[in-house]
């Protein structure tokens, strides 16, 4: 007959639960999602922390071809900005960017898939700020003029790497570049 496991099978087992990212949920159904998702696929609206849940406001916010993209990066670095948005009542959506088949530019495969976090744009001087502030939390050394929307075409903001005008992520440190 089996009994209780031993001891350390439960702590190993607690540690883990613990160590595991927290889900995320959709603030218009409630719906769980694991931590990587970004959008619910009911509702199309961006997930948001636990924590964060009862503060979501979802708004019925317009097409993201009317919306503002303020930052494009990686989904850790959209998601980690979304709670920040959350958190000063500022709407906003997460979408991946697309390949853009016009100028002929398409995602590396292994690179990061780049999203967009978009706003209204009565709200992008708010979200810039946010996203500004984030930035400068994550990156204490980055310089007074870097951050924003305005990249130097010589160098990553963040690294200092030497980077051409037409590059999307620095390859020494995997900062999104904007383009001007």
């Amino acid at each position: 007959m089996l009994g209780e496991p031993p001891e350390a099978v439960k702590t190993t087992a607690a540690a883990y639960e613990e160590s595991m990212p927290e889900p995320v949920f959709c603030p218009a159904c409630r719906a769980e999602y694991l931590w990587t998702a970004t959008t619910c696929v009911e509702c199309d609206v961006a997930l948001v922390a636990e924590n964060a849940l009862d503060e979501a406001a979802v708004d019925d916010l317009p097409p993201v071809a009317q919306l503002v993209c303020i930052r494009a990066a990686a989904v850790g670095w959209c998601q980690a900005l979304s709670e920040r948005l959350v958190e000063a009542g500022i709407s906003h959506r997460i979408e991946v960017t697309a390949d853009d088949e016009e100028d002929g530019s398409v995602r590396r495969p292994g690179a990061n898939l780049p999203y967009g976090v978009y706003v209204r744009p009565e709200d992008v001087e708010a979200a810039t700020a946010v996203d500004a502030a984030y930035m400068r939390s994550q990156i204490p050394d980055l310089p007074e003029t870097g951050g924003g929307a305005e990249v130097d075409a010589q160098s990553c903001p963040a690294c200092g790497e030497a980077v051409t005008a037409d590059t999307e992520e620095c390859p020494e440190c995997g900062l999104a570049l904007l383009s001007a």
